[in-house]
């Protein structure tokens, strides 16, 4: 976080902010920095400051010229399919293809300035949101929802680029803070667990309402327990989540939970990215019915079991002639195959828009309403739901105790849930057959939710993509153990060098 990293950043946060509320704004003509002490009077200076922290969930990249679009960059959007085996886009071939470097660019850039300009909103807040006079019960909600936010990018950090640059306090222009280095993963790690804990306490114990509440910090902290191998705190953190009961599978069709008006009020989302029509509207429906930039693979689809809970390669339900009946149900709610009908009646046929998977996504996309460009949908990016807390207790639990009834619980009451209704997992399965299973089920119960790259990664397989994947245009995936961490951009390594800053090095390797 250099000299010219900091002059970027509140500009950017600003302009989040203006976007995020940008009626309201405009009509109180802010200053140019909500730093200042001009801005924190009012209570309402606070709302839109956690609005535009807020706001980083559903902005991100493919933003449309006029700005109201965009697709958050959390592990929760379809695009990080696309670096797993389950999906293409010939927009992060380079990083899925093992041909990531400093300075290539997308993503490996976006990711790491995205998730600062939201750790600097969030650091700003904290720092300035005391000088207004707020009830007690008020500022502390706020501020555990800030720390949640901020643990979260510093979370998303930490499982792209390992050690990086920490900060719990409002980046100013400084000699000391142009001489940052990049601080150990794990001293980052006990900062966001510092921050989900402290937002765990202070948060209400109730649904979710589109504002953090204690489930989403306790889902969290499953998930860095996860991503660290902490099976044990992991199980832990999980059954107080399923024990309090105050989420649960939703009973109103898989692929509902997606789509409006399924999410409202749904019991099953535990955190998301809120779209608000006509002001930000979401992409869904336009980026994955029309565009063939992002087409879910046949590796995927193949893994999709037939209704008796077998393999396509050993059930005697499994029709090569046709390959999509007889199946999971969550493929159809969630793969566009060729002969449906989309875009308002037009069976799909994947040649005739280049789609050379032979697949679209359709998960979240509602297809009533995806007939025309610039359709202002108000689908909400599911970040994170208690099926995922259920497949991560199994897969925890089972990690230290072996497969108990806890464990078949667990992931029986996501493969029998209303509308998918697969036969519950057999009995008697040895641990590291449970495992596979478990395995298994995240990939089918949480495809092109984003959340398939990060699985890999924390399963520590030696590469992140299986070496036998192709993609549509027949070229080879690579994936060097080296790109499981990602280069900081090089622009960042430019800046150091500028000003002096020998203590920020580059990712080794790179």
């Amino acid at each position: 976080m250099m000299k010219t990293a900091v002059k970027y950043l509140m500009i950017s946060l600003m302009a989040t902010l203006l976007f995020a509320c940008k009626k309201n704004l405009l009509d109180q003509n802010p200053p140019a920095d909500i730093g200042s002490e001009v801005y924190w009077k009012t209570q309402n200076d606070a709302d839109l400051a956690l609005s535009g922290i807020y706001s980083f969930f559903i902005q991100g990249f493919n933003y449309t010229a006029s700005g109201n679009t965009g697709q958050g960059f959390g592990a929760g959007t379809p695009y990080w399919e696309s670096l797993s085996d389950n999906a293409y886009s010939g927009a992060y071939s380079n990083i899925a293809q093992g041909a990531i470097t400093p300075t290539v660019g997308g993503l490996q850039t976006d990711a790491y300035t995205t998730s600062y300009r939201a750790i600097q909103a969030c650091n700003t807040f904290l720092d300035n949101v005391r000088k207004i006079n707020l009830p007690s019960q008020t500022l502390y909600q706020y501020v555990a929802e800030v720390r949640f936010v901020r643990a979260y990018w510093y979370f998303m950090l930490t499982q792209l680029y390992g050690d990086v640059v920490l900060s719990t306090h409002q980046i100013t222009i400084n000699p000391a803070n142009s001489q940052l280095g990049r601080t150990p993963k794990s001293v980052v790690m006990d900062t966001i667990l510092n921050d989900l804990n402290f937002a765990a306490s202070n948060l209400p114990n109730t649904a979710y309402n589109g504002h953090a509440v204690k489930g989403s910090a306790l889902g969290y902290i499953v998930k860095v327990y996860m991503a660290n191998r902490q099976y044990q705190q992991a199980a832990a953190v999980a059954n107080t989540i399923i024990s309090d009961g105050k989420f649960s599978i939703y009973t109103g069709g898989y692929k509902n939970l997606f789509l409006k008006p399924g999410q409202n009020n749904n019991p099953e989302i535990m955190f998301s990215g809120r779209y608000q029509v006509p002001t930000a509207f979401s992409p869904a429906d336009y980026l994955y019915t029309y565009s063939s930039s992002f087409q879910p693979l046949g590796y995927l689809v193949d893994d999709y079991e037939c209704t008796d809970g077998q393999p396509i390669t050993s059930s005697p339900l499994y029709k090569p002639a046709t390959p999509y009946v007889n199946r999971d149900p969550r493929l159809l709610a969630t793969i566009l195959t060729p002969g449906i009908l989309y875009k308002g009646g037009i069976p799909f046929v994947p040649a005739a828009i280049g789609a050379t998977a032979g697949f679209l996504n359709k998960k979240g996309v509602d297809s009533t309403r995806a007939t025309v460009i610039g359709t202002q949908s108000d689908q909400d990016w599911v970040y994170l739901r208690y099926a995922d807390v259920l497949l991560m207790y199994a897969e925890a639990k089972n990690e230290v105790s072996g497969p108990d009834p806890s464990v078949y619980s667990a992931i029986n009451a996501v493969r029998t849930r209303p509308g998918v209704n697969m036969p519950a997992i057999p009995n008697g399965l040895s641990q590291t057959d449970m495992r596979s299973r478990i395995r298994h089920e995240r990939r089918i119960e949480l495809a092109m939710e984003g959340q398939r790259y990060f699985d890999l990664k924390r399963w520590a397989l030696d590469r992140v993509i299986i070496p036998t994947i192709k993609d549509p245009n027949a070229a080879q995936r690579t994936f060097p153990l080296r790109d499981t961490i990602w280069p900081v951009p090089q622009t960042e390594i430019d800046i150091a060098k500028a000003v002096g800053n020998a203590a920020f090095k580059q990712t080794p390797g790179y």
